[in-house]
């Protein structure tokens, strides 16, 4: 009996030791992250290769060239991966523009600027007709049209411009000035006040002043104004002698309401007629700059037999498009007279000259990343000239969002992404970046 006591007792003592050993001392678990580095090493390889074969600039715009290189890789079935990727810093390939608009003016938008292309890639810039208390979710920019009230939407500006959507209004501000000073979304977001109105009209309107450096709020849009080639589509057809296009597809570029036309030669060369007499006088290659009215401008893209797209070079001058006909008081040709409300001038992108005065007639602002612009409403009668139509591009695209949002098909458990910096320099200087990630679905 007493044998058996001590058994019990010892391997009571045992057990005691053990479950004191299991705290004190617990059980080590190694559990490695090759799963994750192998994801990680993955997408750094696939971005390097794509970038070896001359092909990233290519596949950062094409989700669905993309799509085919992956799946030729590493094939979804077999590997059982999920694939995205994001572009940030650039213009993206679909600019959606939400425009407090009429049907007519978006239809003559949606014309001005078909067939886009930046850097050998097209760029689809397309306005839709919204409400300004409810702007689509998938909206990059927003456009405002002709003179309203924008204080009842003060708030709904505020968060359209903190998830990073870019607002631009084209109006002019007649009647009291009080009117515009007491509005909070012109006076705290557009950064603007009414100063007065004048009798008479200015001069001529030009770029206030060259950008400082990368980081100066004119940059952009400068940069986008003289580089970014505006499309010019075919009217009509003509046939010219020598010509490999017969007949020749004939189309015009508006500068300050004159016309001057164009016929496409060839898939390498473009008559113009550059001093708007009706005659072809000057025959142009691509890539060759021409002067048009006294200005210079560079043959960017010939689609065919069907449009061309030229780009604006410093320094271009416009007509008048900050004075309007007044039909309230004072009645007239008048400047409405707006400034920055913090009297930085250095927010000033295009100023009007009147003899010995000047007047703001494009004010940016931007903080906090957001970018908002004002501009007078040039196409008051519905003539619009081609430089005016490239000013207000450039404003949409500067204040559009920059980064491209990732549509999962799939939830997933866990994903890497791998960056990569491309340069483009085609038709202008871009910088961009580029991820591409790799995740495996729940």
């Amino acid at each position: 009996m007493k044998g058996q006591i001590n058994i019990i007792e010892l391997i009571f003592v045992v057990v005691v030791l053990v479950i004191a050993f299991g705290i004190f001392f617990p059980g080590f678990v190694y559990e490695n992250k090759w799963k994750s580095a192998q994801l990680l090493l993955s997408s750094r390889d696939l971005i390097l290769t794509i970038d070896r074969m001359g092909k990233l600039n290519d596949y950062s715009f094409n989700k669905i060239a993309l799509s085919d290189f992956i799946d030729n890789i590493i094939p979804a079935n077999k590997t059982n991966l999920i694939a995205w990727s994001e572009v940030d810093g650039t213009i993206q390939s679909r600019v959606i523009v939400a425009c407090n608009c009429t049907k007519d003016q978006i239809d003559r938008m949606n014309f001005w600027f078909s067939g886009l292309k930046v850097n050998d890639r097209s760029v689809n810039v397309l306005f839709v007709q919204t409400q300004l208390g409810n702007i689509p979710e998938e909206t990059d920019v927003l456009l405002i049209r002709d003179y309203k009230s924008l204080d009842d939407f003060y708030s709904n500006f505020k968060n359209y411009v903190a998830k990073g959507v870019g607002i631009v209004e084209m109006m002019d501000f007649p009647g009291a000035g009080d009117v515009i000073n007491s509005d909070r979304v012109q006076k705290e977001i557009f950064g603007l006040r009414w100063v007065e109105t004048e009798k008479g009209a200015a001069q001529y309107v030009e770029f206030k002043r060259k950008p400082n450096n990368s980081t100066d709020i004119t940059y952009v849009p400068y940069k986008y104004f003289y580089h970014v080639p505006l499309p010019l589509n075919k009217s009509s057809t003509e046939t010219l002698a020598g010509c490999d296009y017969q007949p020749s597809a004939k189309g015009y570029l508006v500068l300050n309401q004159t016309q001057y036309a164009f016929w496409i030669c060839s898939s390498n060369s473009v008559w113009f007629d550059t001093d708007a007499n009706g005659v072809n006088d000057t025959l142009t290659n691509l890539h060759q700059t021409v002067t048009i009215g006294g200005f210079k401008f560079v043959l960017n893209y010939i689609n065919d037999n069907e449009s061309i797209a030229l780009s604006f070079r410093p320094n271009y001058n416009f007509l008048d498009f900050l004075s309007y006909v007044s039909q309230v008081e004072p009645k007239g040709r008048i400047i409405t007279h707006i400034e920055p409300v913090d009297d930085n001038i250095e927010r000033i992108l295009i100023r009007a000259i009147k003899v010995s005065n000047e007047y703001p007639a494009v004010i940016l602002n931007s903080t906090s990343g957001d970018r908002v612009a004002w501009i007078p409403d040039f196409d008051r009668q519905g003539k619009a000239s081609d430089n005016e139509k490239m000013l207000l591009l450039s404003l949409l695209l500067w204040s559009s969002k920059k980064r491209s949002v990732p549509i999962f098909q799939q939830p997933i458990s866990s994903g890497f992404s791998s960056s990569y910096i491309n340069v483009n320099n085609t038709d202008m200087f871009d910088v961009y970046k580029f991820s591409l990630g790799l995740a495996h679905p729940y």
